[in-house]
């Protein structure tokens, strides 16, 4: 097991003032051309699921392997891409506290969706954190609040703590959450 006090799982170094900008205007430029690329390519694999729907009436058992296309493809095409720079990120450059705040924040809402959302529990099992969200706390902090509320690393897919986080929540309530 990774040791997560190493340098690597600490917050990212702070940007240069003079990279941040420009970081911004081409998230400004090409963000919308990613999400139209993001559309039609969502488009596409639904036309295909729609065929492959045919086919699985035709033969039930592959079903799982359609299914299985669908997730690996749209499943690794982020939607918000690592590189884009928000308009919060740049004033919020270096703030430690405030994404501590904002990891302790989406952890606790999915940890309670998980404990709370009964028969369909297995949907929010899952959990990933582009480098974006955890930027100034680490990927060590975020580790250290989710594995208090039940929360583990996924063996496959790898995380990376300098690109995204994978984790995997165990399902079963906590002692002192009430559920």
């Amino acid at each position: 097991m990774d040791d997560y006090d190493d340098p690597a799982w600490g917050p990212l170094p702070v940007r240069p003032a003079g990279l941040r900008w420009p970081l911004f205007a081409l998230t400004l430029v090409f963000l919308p051309l990613w999400w139209v690329a993001w559309v039609f390519i969502a488009a596409f694999f639904y036309g295909v699921a729609v065929v492959a729907e045919v086919v699985v009436l035709l033969v039930p058992r592959v079903e799982n392997a359609a299914l299985r296309v669908l997730d690996a493809t749209l499943g690794r095409i982020p939607f918000v891409p690592l590189w884009c720079v928000t308009p919060v990120a740049l004033v919020r450059e270096g703030d430690a506290e405030w994404y501590r705040r904002r990891v302790e924040g989406r952890v606790a809402r999915q940890t309670r969706r998980v404990e709370t959302s009964g028969v369909r529990r297995e949907y929010h099992r899952d959990m990933e954190l582009g480098v974006h969200f955890f930027r100034g706390a680490g990927a060590g902090y975020v580790l250290r609040v989710a594995g208090e509320q039940g929360w583990t690393l996924r063996s496959m897919p790898r995380s990376h703590p300098r690109r995204r986080l994978r984790l995997r929540h165990d399902g079963r309530p906590r002692a002192g959450s009430g559920a």
